[in-house]
């Protein structure tokens, strides 16, 4: 596969079908479970199986992700859907142990360039109100909040929480 972006020991690579088991678990432990925003394989295949939807995963390895006496390890992921000209980032995440290196910013950007060059002129997505790590992030990728949806989320204790609506052009 070809590197999208790299930086250090981490590459930005185009994934696949074949990396849902991979993408589930990190899922799994990036998101808080109390808000349930983990995907399942079985929802990340959905997205990838129909037109339009492609995954974007940050690979780290001692050696680097090329080297081949070192195995890759999935620390990041984002999920993309296009309709028309428009894309959505339906979810970026990266592992606990690799948060405030970089990573989550270049998989957006990454995102975004990857969107570009598949003919979307912009860019939507939803975070929870309440994510001021991933809404400062995207604002410093210049999304700007064009939306609110209250009561998107139900957290497991029953709370409604709003989800933001974010946009960013891409010409």
């Amino acid at each position: 596969m070809a590197s999208v972006a790299r930086q250090g020991a981490v590459s930005i690579l185009p994934g696949g079908a074949g990396d849902a088991a991979d993408v589930e678990r990190l899922s799994s432990t990036a998101f808080d479970p109390a808000f349930r925003e983990a995907w399942s394989a079985r929802q990340l295949l959905q997205v990838l199986d129909a037109p339009g939807g492609w995954l974007l995963l940050a690979r780290s390895g001692p050696e680097g992700p090329d080297s081949p006496d070192s195995p890759d390890s999935l620390v990041g992921f984002a999920l993309l859907r296009m309709a028309g000209d428009e894309a959505e980032l339906l979810l970026c995440a990266t592992l606990h142990s690799v948060r405030r290196q970089g990573i989550a910013r270049r998989l957006v950007e990454a995102a975004l360039v990857s969107a570009r060059a598949r003919g979307a002129l912009r860019m939507f997505l939803e975070v929870r109100e309440s994510n001021h790590a991933a809404r400062a992030l995207y604002e410093r990728c210049g999304f700007s909040q064009i939306g609110i949806r209250p009561g998107y989320y139900t957290s497991v204790q029953g709370e409604r929480l709003a989800a933001l609506t974010m946009a960013r052009l891409l010409l």
